[in-house]
C-alpha cells in the first residue's frame, strides 16, 4: 500500500510539476498580473504626474493652490502618507500631512516609510524636488514569499495539487508496470478527458490510449496499443522533417517534464493536425517505467494564427502601397503640373529647412531670379502652346542644372527662383551665367527662329536678409535692374546699390502692390495644406466661399468680394492643427474638445495675419469668430461697419453649410429647413436683413465647389489614403474605437466620390466591430478589400493625373 502511495504521490508530482511550469510561463510571458510592479508604477505615475503640475504651480508662484492639491492627493490616497517640496537649497517650502515628521533626517538609516524624489526644473535649471512618503509594508523573514502573488499561487497549486493528484492517480490509475494491466474503470476515466492522453511503457510503446487520441488520429485504442508511439506519422509544426527526441522518449530518458512541445501528426486522408504536448516520466524505486503524455489539440488555434499572420503581411504590404500612392499624391500637391517645378507652398517649406540650417551653420546660401525675356511676345506672336513650351524647356533646363542640390521653383507666370545653399555670391554669379547661357542656347524645331533670353538676379546671405522674402527680394529687384538695363544679363545684389535698388523698387512695387496685397498663391498653399490635412473642412470651406461670393454680387464691388472669398476660404485654416481624436471625432464635440477647436480658431487668426499684410482680412475672420462664440460684447466687435457687414454675412454662410451638408454623425438638412433656421435665429444669432439677403441670393441652388473636379479628386484620393492608413494602424494595435471612428470617416469619403465598393467594405468593418464577438479574420479580410479599393482608386486617380499633365504638356 505504502509502495503504491509512493508511487502515486510522484506521478501526482509530475502533473503538478506540468501545471507549474504552465503557471511559471504564463507569468513568464506577463499574462499573470504582477501586483507589485502595477504598484510601483502606479506610484511612478502619480509621482509624475504630481511633479509636473508642482512645477507649472512654482512658475507661476501658486503656492495657494498647490498647497491645496497636494493635500487633496494625500487625503485622497491612503497609500500616500505626505508630499513635501523642498528646494535646491534643501528647503521645505511646502509640506503636507506631517512631511517634515516622516521624511528620515538620516539617510544612512533605514526609512520607516518608502519615499520617492521627483527633481523639478525651472526655466531648464534645477529648482528642487517633490518628496513622497509612502505606507510600507511590515516585512519579516518570510515577507517575500507571502507578499509575491506568484509565488503564493505556485505554493497554494503545489500543496493542493499534490493532495488532489495524489488522490486522483491512486484512486483511477494506480501504478503502472509492465505486467500491469490497466483496469476498466481507469480506463473509463481517461475516456472522459477532452485531451488525448498516452500511457507509455519504457521502451515507448503505447500501454494506454483515451477515446479523444484514437479519435483524432483516426484509429481505435486497440490499434493503437503496443504501437511505438515515435513510429507514428509525427513531423514538427515547421516542417516535414521528425524531431530529435519526442517528448515522451526524453520523460523517460531523462526523468524530467516536458511540456508545451508541438507537434503536427498526418492522418490517413492527408489532413493535419497540431498538438501541444506535455509528458512526464513514471516509475518507482529510481527505476523509470515509462511515461504519461497529454495532447491537446490545437489546430484550429495555429490555423486561425497562421491566418492571421498571413493577412496582418497582406496589411501591411498593402499599407506600405498606399503609402507609396500618397507619397505619389503628395509630389502632385507640391510641383507644379506644367514645369515639374516646386509650387511656391513647397518651396517656402524647404527654403525655410534650408535658411535655418544656414543661418545655424554660418553657412552660405544664395538665390537666383530668373525671368524670361519678352515672353509677352512669344505668347501674342507663337500663341499660348508655344508659350507653355518654352516654359517647359526653360524649367527643365533649370531643373537639369540645380535640382540634385538645390531648389527649382516656378516662381510666377515666367518667373523661376533658384535657392543653392553651400553657394557664396561669387559661385552663384558663375552658376547664374551658366543658367543663362544655357536658356540661350534652346532651340526649337517650330518656330525655328526662336530664341530665348533671360534676365537673372543674384542676392546671397551676407548682405543681412531678415527672412527668406527679403532675400528673395533682394534677388527680384536686381532682375528689375537687369531687364532695366537691356536684358539678358545676370545682376548680383551690392550693398553699394541699395538705394538705387530700392528706387527702382518702389517704381516696379506699386503696380503689383494692389494686385500682390493678397497672394491668391499663397492663399492656395493654406488650402492646399489644410486639404492634405482634411479635406472635408477644405471642402466645406470652398463651399462657403462660393456661397458668400454669391451673396453679395449684388452689394460689394468685385475688390471686396475677392477679400470677402478670401476671408471664407480661410476661416477655418486654424483646424490644421488640432489633434485627430476632435477633428476626425464622428459624435457631437465635448466641451473641452469645443475649448480646443476655439484656440486653434484664435491660431489660425494668428496663420493669416502672419502669412499677409491685410487688416481688413484678418479683421473679417476674426470677427467671424467672435460671432461663432456669441460675443455680445461690442467692444470685442469691429468698429468698421463693411468688416462688421463682411463677418456676419460669411457667419450665415457658415453656419448654413453646416446645416445643409452631411456629416459623419447625421444627415445634412434640407435647403428650406436650413433656410427657415437661419430665419428663426434672425435677430438674435444672425443679422435679420441679411438673413433675407442670403435667403434671396441662394434662391433654392445647391452649393457647388468652385475648385473644380480634378482638385476635388485629388483631396478625395489623399484623404482616402490617409484614412485607409490610420485604420490599417488601429486594426493592427486592436484598437476598436479607433476603427470604428476611421470606417465612418473612410464610408464617407468613399460615399462622396461613389467608390460603393469602399463604401460596402467600411459598413462590413463597422458591423464587425459592434457584434459582441470580434471576428478579426473577417475584419482583416475586409480591410484589405479596402485597401484593394483605395490603390485602386488612387491609382486611377494617378493616371488621369498623367494623362491631364500628357496633354498640357503635349498639346494638339
Amino acid at each position: 500500500m505504502l509502495r503504491e502511495f509512493i508511487a502515486s504521490l510522484r506521478l501526482a508530482f509530475a502533473l503538478v510539476c506540468v501545471g507549474v511550469s504552465l503557471i511559471l510561463g504564463a507569468q513568464w510571458l506577463g499574462m499573470l498580473p504582477d501586483t507589485e510592479r502595477i504598484q510601483l508604477q502606479g506610484r511612478q505615475s502619480l509621482c509624475e504626474s504630481i511633479a509636473i503640475n508642482s512645477s507649472a504651480h512654482v512658475r507661476r508662484q501658486q503656492w495657494v493652490d498647490l498647497t491645496t492639491i497636494l493635500r487633496t492627493q494625500v487625503e485622497r490616497n491612503e497609500d500616500l502618507l505626505s508630499i513635501g517640496l523642498r528646494s535646491e537649497m534643501g528647503t521645505l517650502r511646502l509640506d503636507t500631512g506631517h512631511h517634515a515628521e516622516m521624511w528620515p533626517s538620516d539617510p544612512e538609516l533605514e526609512p520607516r516609510v518608502e519615499i520617492v524624489k521627483v527633481p523639478i526644473t525651472l526655466n531648464r535649471r534645477p529648482w528642487g524636488t517633490v518628496e513622497f512618503c509612502f505606507h510600507k509594508p511590515e516585512t519579516s523573514k518570510l515577507a517575500p514569499l507571502t507578499e509575491h502573488s506568484i509565488y503564493r499561487l505556485v505554493g497554494f497549486f503545489v500543496l493542493a495539487g499534490l493532495a488532489s493528484y495524489t488522490l486522483f492517480v491512486a484512486k483511477i490509475m494506480g501504478v503502472f508496470s509492465k505486467t500491469q494491466v490497466v483496469p476498466d474503470r481507469v480506463r473509463q476515466a481517461l475516456d472522459t478527458l477532452a485531451e488525448g492522453l498516452l500511457v507509455l511503457d519504457e521502451k515507448g510503446r503505447i500501454v494506454l490510449a483515451n477515446r479523444a487520441f484514437a479519435d483524432t488520429v483516426g484509429m481505435s485504442s486497440e490499434e493503437l496499443a503496443l504501437q511505438s508511439a515515435s513510429e507514428m506519422a509525427w513531423s514538427l509544426p515547421t516542417g516535414s522533417e521528425h524531431p530529435e527526441v519526442y517528448p515522451w522518449m526524453a520523460a523517460i530518458e531523462n526523468g524530467e517534464l516536458q511540456s508545451e512541445q508541438m507537434l503536427r501528426y498526418r492522418l490517413a486522408d492527408g489532413r493535419n493536425r497540431i498538438f501541444s504536448v506535455n509528458a512526464a516520466p513514471l516509475g518507482g524505486d529510481d527505476q523509470q517505467r515509462g511515461a504519461l503524455a497529454t495532447f491537446r489539440d490545437v489546430t484550429h488555434v495555429e490555423e486561425h494564427r497562421e491566418e492571421l499572420e498571413r493577412m496582418l503581411g497582406m496589411l501591411r504590404s498593402s499599407r506600405d502601397e498606399i503609402e507609396r500612392k500618397n507619397g505619389e499624391l503628395e509630389i502632385l500637391a507640391t510641383q507644379d503640373a506644367l514645369t515639374g517645378c516646386l509650387n511656391r507652398r513647397a518651396f517656402f517649406e524647404r527654403f525655410e529647412k534650408l535658411w535655418r540650417e544656414a543661418k545655424a551653420e554660418e553657412s552660405p546660401l544664395a538665390c537666383i531670379m530668373i525671368d524670361n525675356d519678352h515672353f509677352k511676345n512669344v505668347n501674342d506672336t507663337y500663341g499660348h502652346h508655344v508659350g507653355d513650351e518654352v516654359l517647359r524647356r526653360v524649367s527643365k533646363t533649370i531643373r537639369d542644372m540645380h535640382q540634385h542640390h538645390g531648389l527649382v521653383c516656378r516662381y510666377g507666370g515666367e518667373e523661376f527662383c533658384v535657392v543653392l545653399p553651400g553657394l557664396s555670391l561669387r559661385q552663384a554669379i558663375t552658376e547664374a551665367e551658366r543658367t543663362r547661357e544655357a536658356i540661350a542656347s534652346i532651340t526649337f524645331a517650330d518656330p525655328a527662329e526662336l530664341r530665348l533670353t533671360a534676365s537673372i538676379g543674384v542676392s546671397e546671405l551676407r548682405f543681412n536678409p531678415v527672412d527668406t522674402q527679403e532675400l528673395i527680394n533682394q534677388a527680384d529687384a536686381c532682375l528689375y535692374v537687369a531687364k532695366r538695363e537691356g536684358r539678358n544679363r545676370v545682376i548680383a545684389y551690392n550693398i553699394n546699390m541699395a538705394s538705387e535698388i530700392e528706387n527702382t523698387s518702389e517704381q516696379r512695387m506699386p503696380k503689383k502692390a494692389k494686385r500682390l496685397e493678397i497672394s491668391y498663391q499663397a492663399v492656395t498653399a493654406l488650402m492646399s495644406a489644410l486639404s492634405y490635412r482634411d479635406a472635408k473642412t477644405a471642402e466645406h470651406s470652398r463651399r462657403v466661399a462660393d456661397l458668400c461670393a454669391r451673396a453679395s454680387a449684388l452689394t460689394l464691388d468685385p475688390a471686396q468680394i475677392y477679400l470677402l472669398e478670401i476671408a471664407a476660404l480661410l476661416h477655418d485654416i486654424g483646424k490644421v492643427g488640432v489633434p485627430d481624436h476632435i477633428l476626425l471625432k464622428p459624435g457631437a464635440l465635448t466641451e473641452q474638445e469645443w475649448e480646443v477647436m476655439a484656440r486653434h480658431d484664435r491660431i489660425g487668426v494668428e496663420i493669416v495675419a502672419g502669412a499677409f499684410d491685410c487688416p481688413e482680412l484678418t479683421a473679417i475672420i476674426s470677427a467671424h469668430q467672435l460671432l461663432g462664440r456669441s460675443a455680445t460684447d461690442s467692444a470685442e466687435l469691429p468698429s468698421d461697419e463693411h468688416t462688421l457687414w463682411c463677418a456676419k454675412l460669411l457667419t450665415i454662410c457658415d453656419s448654413y453649410d453646416a446645416m445643409f451638408s452631411d456629416t459623419v454623425y447625421r444627415k445634412g438638412r434640407s435647403h428650406e429647413e436650413a433656410i427657415a433656421e437661419l430665419r428663426r435665429c434672425a435677430g438674435t444669432q444672425f443679422d435679420a436683413e441679411l438673413v433675407e439677403l442670403f435667403a434671396s441670393s441662394i434662391d433654392n441652388r445647391t452649393p457647388t465647389v468652385t475648385s473644380g473636379a480634378f482638385a476635388l479628386g485629388k483631396q478625395a484620393a489623399i484623404q482616402i489614403g490617409q484614412d485607409v492608413e490610420r485604420l490599417a494602424e488601429a486594426i493592427e494595435n486592436q484598437d476598436l474605437e479607433g476603427i470604428a471612428m476611421h470606417v465612418l470617416c473612410l464610408g464617407k469619403t468613399a460615399d462622396s466620390c461613389g467608390i460603393d465598393s469602399i463604401v460596402e467594405a467600411a459598413a462590413q468593418i463597422d458591423a464587425i466591430t459592434k457584434s459582441e464577438e470580434v471576428q478579426w479574420k473577417a475584419l482583416l479580410e475586409e480591410t484589405h478589400e479596402i485597401l484593394d479599393a483605395a490603390r485602386a482608386a488612387q491609382s486611377e486617380f494617378l493616371r488621369e493625373s498623367l494623362e491631364i499633365e500628357k496633354r498640357l504638356s503635349f498639346p494638339d
